[in-house]
């Protein structure tokens, strides 16, 4: 169920923003240090970092590319993910964040 939650919340993603990143939420990403200053303020206290950081990164016009990685599922322990708890948090992130793209005006772009 929750890979399919996953699905859906990044197919919504990838068509809000209108960007070919097709997994925005997961959290095996790097960046460099410039990116992670140009993305503040952060609003994010939880697992919805993960996607604060890349949106940010993205609409205030940093570059970026996707690394193809594999995962297995975990052998042992259980995803502190809760959905119900996490899904709206996930959702303002996503809002704020298109709201910044499209009423900023470019304020927040890198120069």
């Amino acid at each position: 169920m929750k890979l399919l939650i996953n699905r859906v919340a990044n197919l919504f993603i990838r068509i809000l923003f209108r960007i070919p990143l097709n997994d925005t939420t997961n959290a095996f990403k790097a960046y460099r240090r410039n990116v992670i200053e140009g993305c503040r303020p952060f609003l994010s206290p939880h697992f919805n970092l993960t996607v604060e950081i890349p949106l940010k990164a993205i609409v205030r016009g940093y570059s970026w590319t996707v690394m193809p990685i594999t995962w297995q599922n975990r052998q042992h322990g259980e995803a502190k993910l809760k959905i119900k708890e996490m899904g709206s948090r996930y959702f303002f992130i996503c809002m704020y964040v298109w709201l910044e793209k499209y009423f900023s005006r470019g304020d927040y772009r890198k120069e």
